[in-house]
């Protein structure tokens, strides 16, 4: 007969692993933060200026997942890191929590 606890111990393990997926991110340091104005591949509008998305470039939602540029949000506080070329090579989607914390 199983008791409660062999049901219950899987299920808290699991939870543990869980909870690390929320942790804050971690930007590089030579980041730049901006307006996202606008998404339409291969270019990507943040500023007054018109970037092309390098080659394996990669946009990151709030919960740090890689979206396709079709699927990215169009405008929002975001922080971006530019290839040799000037091309944007990565592209965070930044949360209301990290748009005040780079406030500040």
């Amino acid at each position: 007969m199983r008791t409660l606890t062999n049901y219950l111990f899987p299920l808290l393990a699991m939870f543990l692993f869980i909870a690390p997926a929320h942790a804050e991110r971690n930007f590089p340091t030579n980041v730049k933060p901006a307006e996202l104005r606008g998404v339409e591949y291969p270019n990507v509008r943040i500023d007054d200026r018109t970037y092309r998305l390098a080659p394996g470039g990669r946009i990151y939602d709030t919960m740090n997942r890689i979206v396709l540029p079709n699927a990215a949000p169009k405008t929002g506080k975001v922080l971006f890191k530019l290839d040799q070329q000037g091309n944007v090579l990565k592209l965070w989607i930044l949360t209301p929590e990290e748009i005040a914390h780079l406030s500040k």
